[in-house]
């Protein structure tokens, strides 16, 4: 049995999600499937069934996806607001299309070919089908790198983390998203949540797991936060008297009825940057008292 990804942690089988084969570890929390490798992953994505059962709606449901973009965009702007950008598994080039338009020097990188294309294509982005580990990455320079819900499709995530590190200028910022797999629903409905996708979700982040990862590669975390899938429903399915009860209840279990949250929510996402180098932090030392 191989050891954590995150923090080389012993593992043990993960109760939560049986009977899906994911591993846990008992220090950090961090769930994962060891036996999906980089070259099965492969086959999911170049063999026609990724694209087949997930490709059509990055066209058919555009706007939605650009909508998508704007709340990820507005979380993300305090932060890093300008510069040049890589979205990281940019798939249809939703995101690379809407940053363009809100001034950012976007680009992104979508390891199915067919993808990249539409969103060449159909929207006139700069998007290329790479792998993060086929990318040839210029130290410094990115202000921003993004990762909308990629995290958990990726084998050693801390290592790709630690190149797309090593590519950001100094004050730029990687932000991701991910499901929450230490939220509510994940606990409450076990190997039924929607999000475990076990067949291509290779791991499942926790919010002290995922910081753990994102200080591992190199990165100080700005924020860290849970928020609700809220945000990204249209008017009409926010207003739905179901989707209402889905958030009174979790209000009630949460003792809080904010749509962000610690650890509770059902998404996970953050903000890092590239940690200083000891003659920086000096640099910077010496740069405040002038």
């Amino acid at each position: 049995m191989s050891s954590c990804w995150i923090c080389e942690g012993d593992l043990e089988p993960c109760t939560q999600f049986a009977p899906a084969p994911f591993l846990a570890c008992t220090r950090c929390g961090f769930a994962f499937r060891p036996d999906l490798d980089e070259a099965a992953l492969a086959r999911v994505y170049a063999g026609g069934d990724y694209e087949g059962i997930r490709g059509d709606h990055y066209l058919r449901e555009l706007p939605a996806r650009r909508r998508d973009a704007r709340v990820r965009l507005r979380y993300m702007r305090p932060w890093v607001s300008r510069g040049r950008l890589l979205d990281v598994g940019a798939a249809g080039g939703a995101f690379v299309a809407e940053a363009a338009a809100w001034g950012f020097d976007a680009s992104g990188i979508e390891p199915v070919e067919s993808f990249a294309r539409a969103a060449r294509e159909h929207l006139g982005v700069a998007v290329r089908c790479s792998r993060i580990e086929d990318l040839a990455l210029a130290s410094g320079r990115y202000q921003a790198v993004t990762l909308w819900h990629v995290l958990e499709h990726l084998v050693e995530p801390v290592a790709k983390l630690r190149r797309l590190a090593e590519a950001l200028a100094p004050g730029g910022a990687i932000a991701l998203e991910v499901p929450n797999a230490g939220g509510l629903s994940a606990a409450r409905m076990g190997p039924q949540w929607p999000s475990l996708e076990p067949d291509v979700h290779v791991c499942q982040f926790t919010p002290a797991s995922l910081r753990r990862a994102l200080e591992r590669a190199g990165l100080e975390v700005c924020d860290l936060r849970t928020t609700a899938i809220t945000p990204y429903l249209p008017l009409r399915a926010r207003l739905d008297p179901r989707h209402l009860a889905g958030r009174a209840k979790a209000a009630y279990w949460l003792r809080d009825g904010r749509s962000e949250h610690p650890w509770g929510h059902e998404l996970l996402r953050a903000i890092a940057r590239r940690s200083a180098t000891p003659r920086q932090r000096v640099d910077q030392l010496l740069g405040d008292r002038a």
